[in-house]
C-alpha cells in the first residue's frame, strides 16, 4: 500500500501582512519544519560529523538513505539512494521563491504538478523548479531503485549568492511552456549541462578536509550551467510542435529503455525505428530534438554514469562492472570511461571512494 506524506501548506502559510522578505524567510521556515517531520517519519538521522545528516529508511518504509549537506549561501545538497517498500508519495505546496535543480542518475520519479501537468523524472533527467509557487506530488513505485541529487534553496538566496560571485542578475526561465518542461525534466538540451556536476556530487563519497570545498565548487558549476541556459533564448524543447506528433513523442520517449534493457546485444538504429512505428531519419531527427544529443551518445553517457555509480558504490571487479553496463570487454569499457572522465576506471574508484 502507497504510503502518503504532506510538505504541508508552506505556500500559503504566511500572511498578507508581513512584507514580501518575511514571507520569504517566514515560508523558508516552515518548509524546512515540514521537511524536518517528513525525515523524521520515514527515517532514522544519523549525523555523521563530515557536514552530512544520514537518514536512514526505517525497514517498514523501504531501503536506502537520504542524505542532506547543508553548504553556504542557504544551499542543501540532498542525495537520494531509497526503495520504497510498497510505494512512496509526498504531496506538496512550495512558495514562489523555493529552488530546487534535481538530476536523475538512475531509476524513475513520477511527477504531478497542477499547472505544469505530469511527468517522470527519468535517468539523466534534470529538473529545475519554476519561479513560481507550485503544488503536486511525487511518487515512487513498490520496490523502485530511485538515486538522485537535489539543490534546494530559494530564489533570492540564489540571487544573494551569485552576487557575491560578481553576476548581477539571475534570469526568469519563462515563458510557461519552457518551465514547465524544465520543470518535468524534458528540457534535455538546456539542463544538460548541469547534469555532470550533478552527477558528480552524487558519487563523491570520499571523507577529507576538502570535502565541502569540492561539493561548493559542483554546486557553483551546476549553477553556472542552470543561469547560462536561463540567459539563452528559449527553444522547443519537448518536441511536441509540428515537427512530431504526440505518438511520436511518446516513442521516442521509450528508446533509452529499449537500449539500456538490451545493452548486451544492442539492437541497430533500424531495429529501433522499426519497432518504434518509424523511419531511421525520423528517428534520429526526432531523438536529437527531444534529448539534444544522438541516440548512441545519450546511451554511453547513461552506460558510464551508471558504471561510475557501480565503482563508487560497490566493491564489484572493473570487469564486472564493465560488463554490467553492456560492454563486452574489460579493454573497450576502460577506453571508453577514460575517454569519458579523463581517467582510468581503478583510479576514478579511488578517487571517489
Amino acid at each position: 500500500m502507497t504510503r502518503i506524506h504532506r510538505l504541508p501548506g508552506a505556500a500559503g502559510a504566511v500572511g498578507a501582512a508581513v512584507s514580501a522578505g518575511a514571507a520569504d524567510t517566514a515560508a523558508a521556515a516552515a518548509l524546512d519544519a515540514a521537511y524536518a517531520a517528513y525525515y523524521a517519519s520515514i527515517a532514522q538521522p544519523d549525523d555523521t560529523g563530515d557536514g552530512t545528516v544520514r537518514h536512514r529508511l526505517h525497514p517498514e518504509v523501504g531501503d536506502g538513505t537520504i542524505e542532506v549537506t547543508s553548504l553556504r549561501g542557504g544551499f542543501d545538497i540532498v542525495r537520494y539512494d531509497v526503495a520504497f517498500t510498497g510505494g512512496h508519495e509526498i504531496r506538496y505546496a512550495f512558495p514562489g521563491d523555493h529552488f530546487e535543480l534535481e538530476h536523475c542518475v538512475d531509476g524513475r520519479m513520477h511527477i504531478s504538478e497542477t499547472r505544469s501537468g505530469a511527468g517522470d523524472l527519468r535517468a539523466g533527467s534534470v529538473a529545475l523548479s519554476p519561479r513560481r509557487a507550485t503544488e503536486g506530488s511525487v511518487a515512487h513505485a513498490d520496490g523502485e531503485r530511485y538515486r538522485a541529487v537535489s539543490i534546494t534553496g530559494t530564489w533570492s538566496g540564489l540571487r544573494s549568492h551569485l552576487a557575491d560571485l560578481g553576476v548581477d542578475a539571475v534570469p526568469d526561465n519563462r515563458p510557461d511552456d519552457v518551465a514547465h518542461e524544465q520543470y518535468l525534466g524534458r528540457a534535455a538540451t538546456a539542463l544538460r549541462p548541469a547534469a555532470t556536476p550533478l552527477a558528480e556530487i552524487f558519487l563523491h563519497r570520499r571523507s577529507s578536509p576538502g570535502r565541502l570545498l569540492f561539493l561548493q565548487s559542483r554546486l557553483t558549476a551546476a549553477l553556472a550551467a542552470v543561469v547560462d541556459e536561463l540567459a539563452a533564448q528559449p527553444e522547443p524543447v519537448d518536441g511536441r510542435g509540428p515537427a512530431l506528433a504526440d505518438h511520436e513523442v511518446a516513442a521516442l520517449r521509450r528508446v533509452p529503455d529499449l537500449l539500456w534493457q538490451e545493452r548486451h546485444t544492442p539492437p541497430t538504429l533500424s531495429d529501433i525505428a522499426r519497432r518504434s512505428s518509424m523511419s531511421v531519419r525520423r528517428l534520429t531527427t526526432g531523438f536529437r530534438a527531444l534529448y539534444g544529443m544522438s541516440v548512441g551518445e545519450y546511451h554511453r553517457r547513461r552506460c558510464l554514469d551508471r558504471a561510475a555509480e557501480l565503482l563508487v558504490g560497490s566493491d564489484w571487479p572493473v570487469g564486472r562492472v564493465g560488463h554490467e553496463v553492456g560492454y563486452a570487454s574489460p579493454s573497450n569499457f576502460g577506453y571508453a570511461f577514460r575517454r569519458d572522465r579523463g581517467t582510468s576506471p581503478a583510479r576514478f574508484r579511488r578517487t571517489h571512494s
